[in-house]
């Protein structure tokens, strides 16, 4: 069918809108940004809080609009190709009439053409060069804060002004993330419209209150309150010496220790914890200089395993399965092939998870935002505590400013903490809107990095 007969078939446009289109709960500031004609949006919400189900819904509206030129061109855009295939690709299709579709979607470069002559591009902008050579009508920029820096103002604003297109940044308002600053500034000034709403306005208190529970203060404060919250130079802020170190820890002979280890020659840093009704009990530290990994497992067999009989658990880095210290294997090759732990579990993941969410774990567990602390530590752990208190951020960056001792034995202990108090996204649909949360659970199987 032509293209001019088939768009005079859509008399009433609502009869061929997919099941994907939900009715969504009204939300006062949602309506008035669905209805803004402001070119530069930004958009700073809580999870779950309906800002991506309104935006994906915006830019497929905007392939019916006229246009006095031919190939109208969208986009919609997340920080990494992965990103934008394994998120925005499938839902995008499920909400665009199957009758406004022209052919085949194209799945390999993520291009869906419709009988207007507007053609729609997910994008991921790992490459920002993706974004570079045409000239746009509009888009979305998704998860705003983890975009490269300077891609929007070099790449995409660029590529925007001969059409006057219009762009909306949309995500929650991090602390940290390659453009979270950027992001920030954007919202506060240079945007033409700001919009920011939290995730109670949505989500059930019951979701809200779960929430609380796995999250620390800040992350509970940015993810679901939209709350721009101050950066800081600690990077284990939920840690509190009085309330987290305790000399009254007991070894319990009938539970597994639990080993965080990080492979460094000088020093070698493990932390050995037991795990027992959802409470992380730090027991002891091993800090040695100048060693390798089999002499760290002497030391170790000799304080506990020759009395120990409940087993251990052994969680380290990826660098682990192919790292060479002074002995001639990798090292969880040492501890499988060492008779003495030969019915040790023993978990090194293929790749590490972020940094960041290593340490989101990490905080939230020594401290939640109710409250609640999950994380005990012997006042015997000095090295832990000492970085613990010390570790930092290199000023107005995300990277940790670590040099000589500082950071190694952290790194233990958050290779262990990661894999007790996982993080997740969690799916709901709230009021026919949909989305996902992070929280952090104990996975009480916690085998999907374990090896040997």
């Amino acid at each position: 069918m032509a293209t001019a007969a088939a768009i005079a078939t859509i008399t009433n446009p609502q009869e061929y809108l997919p099941k994907a289109w939900l009715q969504l709960r009204y939300h006062e500031k949602q309506s008035q940004l669905w209805r803004t004609s402001q070119r530069f949006i930004a958009v700073a919400a809580g999870r779950g809080s309906g800002k991506t189900e309104l935006a994906r819904r915006r830019i497929i509206r905007y392939l019916a609009v006229a246009k006095s030129w031919q190939r109208p061109l969208y986009f919609y855009a997340l920080p990494t190709y992965k990103q934008a295939k394994r998120v925005a690709w499938r839902p995008l299709l499920d909400l665009i009439p199957k009758v406004w579709i022209k052919g085949q979607p194209h799945e390999t470069d993520m291009r869906i053409e419709t009988i207007f002559g507007s053609i729609l591009y997910v994008v991921g902008m790992d490459k920002p060069q993706r974004i570079e050579g045409d000239q746009w009508d509009g888009g979305i920029i998704d998860e705003a804060c983890d975009h490269k820096p300077n891609s929007f103002a070099l790449s995409i604003l660029p590529a925007l002004s001969h059409r006057n297109g219009w762009c909306w940044r949309i995500g929650v308002p991090k602390r940290v993330g390659s453009s979270a600053a950027e992001f920030k500034e954007f919202c506060y000034e240079k945007a033409d419209e700001y919009y920011t709403w939290p995730s109670s306005d949505i989500l059930l208190p019951k979701q809200l209150q779960y929430a609380r529970e796995t999250l620390d203060v800040k992350d509970f404060n940015e993810q679901y309150n939209a709350s721009w919250e101050s950066v800081g130079g600690a990077i284990f802020y939920a840690f509190n010496e009085v309330q987290n170190v305790r000399d009254d820890l007991q070894y319990n002979a009938t539970y597994p220790l639990i080993i965080g280890s990080d492979f460094n020659v000088s020093p070698m840093a493990w932390i050995i914890s037991q795990y027992i009704g959802g409470i992380m009990y730090v027991l002891d530290e091993i800090f040695m200089r100048d060693t390798n990994t089999q002499a760290t497992l002497n030391h170790l067999y000799d304080k506990y395993g020759r009395s120990h009989k409940a087993g251990f658990e052994f969680y380290g880095d990826a660098t682990g399965r192919s790292r060479n210290t002074r002995a001639s294997m990798s090292d969880y090759l040492q501890i499988r092939n060492d008779s003495r732990f030969e019915k040790a579990k023993v978990y090194y993941p293929v790749s590490n998870p972020y940094i960041a969410n290593r340490f989101a774990a990490c905080n939230a567990a020594l401290c939640n935002a109710n409250g609640n602390r999950r994380i005990f530590i012997h006042s015997r752990c000095k090295n832990l505590i000492r970085d613990l208190n010390a570790r930092s951020y290199v000023e107005g960056t995300n990277e940790p400013n670590d040099s000589g001792d500082i950071g190694h034995i952290t790194d233990a202990f958050g290779y262990a903490v990661y894999k007790l108090f996982p993080l997740h996204l969690e799916k709901h649909s709230i009021g026919g809107q949909s989305g996902v949360h992070t929280h952090v659970s104990r996975n009480a199987t916690a085998n999907s990095g374990r090896v040997g």
